[in-house]
């Protein structure tokens, strides 16, 4: 999955309009970003990239610390 793609996947499981997130969003600013979208999205991560969420991965607090954390891992294709 490249990051693209999975910054889509996290749009859709958020129910965020195509290209709409920024990397500061939190939780504080997605309305649907839930407990139940966090369990969506730790669920899209170990289906993917086969990473279970570590205290890294469920300490990122934006769209930008998960992405960056995720590409610290070399888990998108290039």
């Amino acid at each position: 999955m490249t990051e693209s793609a999975f910054r889509g996947a996290v749009e859709e499981i958020l129910g965020a309009p195509r290209g709409s997130l920024r990397d500061t969003d939190t939780r504080d600013t997605v309305e649907n970003w839930s407990s139940i979208a966090d369990v969506q999205l730790f669920t899209l991560i170990t289906g993917e990239f086969g990473i279970e969420p570590d205290e890294e991965i469920l300490g990122a607090e934006s769209i930008g610390d998960l992405t960056h954390v995720l590409a610290e891992r070399r888990v998108f294709e290039a």
